[in-house]
């Protein structure tokens, strides 16, 4: 993955290799490290055991947390979300991907105007994979624009995501419309207060036998056991 990402970096004045730089970060993160300098200590303890496959300088050793910052701050996250796509797809192959999209809201990071950075995020629940995040600008009820936007992007990046689900703010016919030009599903949330849609709802499947949900309990095991099944 990190062969994809460009160096942003001026070929004068450089301590440590990109690569290694960013292996540290990535492992760092993947040790549920939320800061730079965590990252920079958690990698010094591990030091004796990073060097056996991570080329570090001998007399600098471990990049410092600023250092580590200063090359993060100039990397493209279009290029870094790319590659991780590339890295999963050799990886999950074809298998069939189920994503969730949902907004968040960093209250503690600015954007340039000084508001808060709102960013809509899709997750793979089943193997707790962030796929990808685009910040939405404006409030909340921007995030389903957003994603109609970005939606040839995503199922570029990953060709094997099948099924998109989201809460009921996604559920706007132009977005499921175009969620189905790329030949892909959704299931999407229908609350009281979207009245129209949820009359037409009722209306179509008003004739569809009803089911009621089963009332043998099932361990989480088992139930893990039949989701995969029908994977």
């Amino acid at each position: 993955m990190p062969q994809k990402v460009p160096d942003p970096r001026s070929q004068r004045g450089q301590s440590h290799r990109f690569l290694t730089i960013l292996a540290i970060v990535l492992l760092g993160l993947l040790a549920n490290l939320s800061t730079l300098a965590e990252i920079e200590r958690w990698a010094k303890k591990q030091q004796p055991k990073l060097k056996r496959f991570l080329r570090l300088d001998k007399n600098k050793g471990i990049p410092h947390a600023i250092t580590l910052a200063r090359v993060l701050r100039k990397l493209s996250l279009e290029d870094l979300q790319q590659a991780f796509a590339e890295f999963l797809n050799a990886i999950l192959q074809d298998t069939s991907l189920v994503a969730a999209v949902d907004g968040k809201t960093a209250k503690q990071m600015k954007d340039e105007d000084g508001e808060p950075i709102h960013m809509l995020n899709v997750f793979a629940q089943r193997y707790k994979l962030h796929l990808v995040s685009w910040s939405v600008k404006g409030d909340k009820t921007n995030e389903p624009g957003c994603l109609k936007k970005h939606l040839g992007e995503l199922f570029e990046m990953y060709p094997c995501l099948k099924l998109l689900t989201g809460a009921a703010i996604f559920a706007q016919r132009p977005l499921l419309e175009a969620i189905q030009e790329y030949h892909r599903d959704y299931l999407v949330q229908v609350k009281d207060n979207q009245g129209k849609v949820l009359a037409k709802m009722k209306e179509v499947f008003k004739e569809t036998p009803s089911q009621k949900p089963s009332d043998v309990k099932v361990s989480k095991k088992k139930a893990m056991s039949r989701y995969a099944a029908c994977g």
